[in-house]
């Protein structure tokens, strides 16, 4: 009878449980709440996040932080580090929903932690966070240890139909082309590139709008990507992932696809950003609450997409106060005024001063844009000249850094060269 109750109630499988602060006080109050047998190990966030190496390899490790009153501030910090960093650990915050410390708690779900750990709730209730939480990591994909890590840029539309999806389409396949050698600086002129430069990640609404600019047909889409996360490498982006004519790999939802929550993508990411050199994320359309705040915290930044419309305008001011609630108002933010007119209201000055944002870039109005794509074309094709296109330059300088940095001629001047004569790729 005895090993048939043991077979119907097998163990639970063991947890690795550390602690993540820069005092270990915690972990004794801990071992006083925890099941018998369950230990916390501390590991000293002074050290840096290398005082978890010895720990977060071991099975179903799960990482604890302080969020008692006191130490939250700095636990807030400590959660962004490591959801950037180690996506795939489970992060667990502790502390205690009695009213003089409530708002540590409040401020771990404004991290984004999913798992809350009550100091002041059973000890069955306490082991039942911390399964579910080592839970969650057995599904959660191994990290790519990346040589590099790609620079993320979101490009986030503070309102539907302010032109951030067409904006992400002709930036990146510019971007990639720029990346690709070019009879300017002396290489072969119809040499393709093989690496994997720039992906655009398509997480905006309505679904599927940026494959329409790019006249694209994809059959592995960033569900398939999200499933398949811990195989993502260069070889499966070569054979899976679309690409466009010009170089451009774009990885994107159906058409169709409804607006709600986005699954967290902070594994998938993460490999994405071992793969490739940038990853420009649209998330036009899109509300704040939906977006995983696993992107948020991973992006190197994000562009605010307006125009000088009173209605995006009052979009763009409910957007930055969603941000700062979530402790998202930092410098990573900047604007993009998209469509503007010397007689349109107020000038794109005049906006970044009003919400105290830095003023990125400037994109004017542009029919042309406009008809291009109701031919299914991009303006590259077009009109490789407009004006529009040579206004891309400041956001073309943010999105690889590192290249601006290392090129023997100026940035500038090679953009120049590419935007007055940049031959169309159609094989």
């Amino acid at each position: 009878m005895s090993a048939s109750l043991q077979l119907l109630h097998p163990a639970p499988a063991p947890m690795t449980l550390v602690l993540y602060a820069p005092v270990r006080d915690l972990a004794g109050l801990l071992g006083e709440r925890l099941p018998v047998g369950t230990t916390v190990l501390w590991a000293d966030s002074a050290a840096g996040l290398g005082a978890l190496d010895a720990h977060r390899r071991q099975p179903n490790c799960v990482v604890l932080l302080d969020f008692r009153r006191s130490a939250a501030c700095s636990s807030t910090e400590l959660a962004r580090q490591l959801q950037r960093s180690h996506p795939e650990l489970p992060l667990v915050a502790v502390g205690s929903t009695t009213s003089e410390q409530v708002d540590g708690i409040v401020a771990a779900v404004r991290c984004g932690l999913r798992d809350i750990l009550d100091l002041d709730t059973s000890t069955a209730d306490i082991d039942a966070v911390l399964r579910r939480a080592a839970g969650s990591s057995a599904v959660r994909a191994i990290p790519v240890e990346a040589p590099h890590k790609a620079r993320l840029v979101l490009v986030l539309g503070v309102r539907a139909g302010v032109g951030s999806s067409t904006l992400a389409a002709h930036l990146g396949v510019l971007a990639q082309q720029l990346s690709q050698p070019t009879a300017a600086d002396g290489s072969d002129p119809n040499a393709q590139a093989t690496a994997n430069s720039t992906l655009l990640l398509d997480l905006g609404q309505p679904a599927g709008d940026t494959a329409l600019y790019l006249n694209l047909d994809s059959q592995f889409h960033f569900d398939d990507a999200l499933r398949h996360a811990g195989r993502i490498d260069a070889t499966l982006v070569r054979t899976a992932m679309t690409r466009h004519s010009g170089g451009l790999t774009l990885l994107g939802q159906p058409a169709g696809s409804d607006g709600g929550l986005l699954p967290d993508p902070a594994v998938l990411v993460q490999r994405l950003r071992g793969v490739f050199e940038t990853v420009l994320c649209d998330l036009g359309g899109v509300a704040v609450r939906q977006i995983p705040r696993s992107l948020f915290n991973s992006a190197d930044e994000i562009w605010l997409v307006a125009d000088q419309a009173i209605g995006t305008l009052v979009s763009l001011d409910q957007v930055l106060k969603q941000l700062e609630s979530l402790g998202l108002r930092d410098t990573r933010l900047q604007l993009v005024i998209n469509r503007h007119e010397e007689d349109g209201g107020l000038s794109p000055a005049q906006i970044a001063e009003r919400f105290s944002l830095p003023l990125l870039a400037t994109l004017p109005d542009c029919h042309r844009l406009r008809s291009s794509a109701n031919h299914g074309h991009l303006l590259l094709q077009d009109a490789p000249r407009d004006p529009y296109l040579r206004a891309l330059t400041p956001l073309l300088l943010h999105l690889d850094q590192a290249a601006a940095r290392a090129l023997p001629r100026s940035w500038r001047e090679k953009l120049a060269l590419a935007l007055g004569g940049l031959q169309w790729k159609t094989k």
